[in-house]
């Protein structure tokens, strides 16, 4: 059994942020920060509930900036490797299990993380690692570099904008097979063309959130 990451109310939706998807009646792609917020903030009020959970797996259309091109082609990488959990700012966030802290930076650029965690769990022969992203500054007092957390310890809490990578306040929650080398510049999302590959070694996080059904955090 793993620990809480996330306290949510109960009654936290699933939103549908993909290609082409309306939330509220109005198309999300092609917003900036703060119409989007405004519309997750107004789903989560007219659901009666201060958290939503936005989809693994899911392609979606507002990855818009430079930084989501691939090399050399128009493809942009679209496709979400982590889930989401929009919530206010400030919202503790812990660690769902044992691990130690391998990992922490600031990505600064414009969408990418802001402040982010990787924690490494030893589960015998199988480890595997757990991201953090989007997270608030006092990170940075709370953890340190190969720092042994408990399951159910608080790592850091949900950031805002624009420290948080300019986001909607959420936190970016995403399981690692492999880290690759890559530390804290691990992608977040992967284009379509490649997408299984990344997605083999980013899977589901669905069963650290047992309050929702599996299957409706997974694009389909």
């Amino acid at each position: 059994m793993t620990a809480t990451i996330i306290q949510t109310d109960g009654n936290a939706i699933v939103m549908d942020l993909s290609m082409g998807a309306k939330l509220c009646g109005q198309a999300i792609s092609g917003l900036g920060v703060a119409g989007l917020a405004t519309l997750i903030n107004r789903a989560m009020s007219v659901a009666g509930t201060n958290f939503a959970f936005g989809r693994w797996a899911e392609p979606r259309g507002f990855y818009s900036n430079k930084d989501f091109s691939i090399n050399g082609s128009d493809e942009m990488r679209t496709i979400h490797l982590g889930l989401d959990i929009f919530c206010a700012s400030g919202t503790p966030v812990y660690s769902p299990l044992e691990a130690t802290v391998v990992e922490i930076g600031n990505n600064q650029r414009e969408l990418d993380y802001g402040p982010v965690v990787i924690l490494e769990h030893d589960v015998g022969s199988n480890n595997f690692y757990t991201l953090y992203g989007h997270l608030s500054l006092d990170t940075f007092n709370k953890v340190t570099l190969g720092q042994v957390i408990h399951a159910g310890e608080q790592i850091s809490s949900v950031g805002e904008p624009p420290m948080n990578g300019n986001w909607p306040p959420h936190l970016h929650f995403q399981v690692i097979n492999d880290l690759l080398g890559l530390g804290v510049n691990f992608p977040g999302v992967a284009s379509k063309s490649e997408q299984k590959y990344w997605l083999d070694l980013s899977p589901s996080p669905a069963g650290f959130f047992p309050e929702i059904a599996a299957e409706l955090l997974v694009y389909k």
